[in-house]
């Protein structure tokens, strides 16, 4: 059911149908200035949403303090969750709670040039549990541009006169949305297989597999549970 209802969610709404107004915010981690920039810019566009960071750099004091520097930013609960390891599973970790909290809402807030994976695994996965994707946000962190890993450079369609616009390339977010697919149908996000490439996450990856794999990590599942009362709207 899980998988009719995304692929109902994603592809059949009607183009008219606005975006919902986002209850959550869920910043995706990479780089300390990526996170403060997304927090000051959730803080302008969801001036009333909590603030949910997945396994940034960031701790929750400065997020707060980049979101507060915005005029009319609402004091709103703000956490760091560090169960994910990698695009796929920033949502897959979150997502059952979120959906278990009575979210029905969330903004992805990223950088401009992950934004169309993000988009793409966010859309899958949040919609196989009820979850509308609201008005995304992206920011220009530069992080690319040091990286240029994996990036193609694209032609802004909408930038007069036209720049030179950095994008993941089709391959990356073609690869994670058939990790999202396995997940929603199987219950497999195969986090772990990134200590082919980072060692360290393993653990982490191991310890957050969801329903099919080792149990999760119940202190981090506590700090949701907190977070997630105090979240407006949430449970009603």
């Amino acid at each position: 059911m899980g998988v009719i209802r995304m692929l109902h969610e994603v592809f059949c709404r009607p183009p008219s149908d606005p975006p919902p107004p986002a209850q959550v915010v869920l910043l995706l981690g990479g780089s300390l200035r990526r996170e403060l920039l997304c927090a000051a810019a959730a803080g302008r566009q969801c001036p009333r949403a909590a603030l949910l960071l997945s396994s940034g750099c960031a701790d929750a004091a400065e997020l707060a303090a980049a979101r507060a520097s915005c005029a009319g930013a609402a004091d709103v609960p703000v956490l760091v969750d560090c169960r994910a390891v990698d695009t796929v599973t920033n949502f897959t970790s979150v997502v059952e709670d979120l959906a278990a909290g009575g979210v029905a809402s969330v903004s992805i807030a990223t950088d401009r040039a992950h934004a169309r994976r993000a988009a793409w695994v966010g859309a899958l996965i949040l919609c196989s549990q009820g979850i509308a994707v609201a008005e995304p946000i992206s920011v220009d962190s530069g992080e690319a541009r040091r990286s240029g890993a994996g990036l193609l450079r694209l032609k802004s369609r909408s930038a007069l006169p036209r720049r030179q616009v950095l994008c993941e390339s089709a391959l990356r977010t073609l690869r994670d949305s058939l990790r999202a697919l396995l997940w929603v149908a199987c219950g497999w996000h195969l986090g772990w297989l990134n200590s082919l490439r980072h060692p360290s996450r393993v653990g982490v990856a191991r310890g957050t597999e969801g329903r099919m794999f080792a149990p999760r990590c119940r202190v981090a599942e506590r700090a949701f549970a907190r977070w997630i009362a105090d979240v407006p709207n949430a449970r009603e």
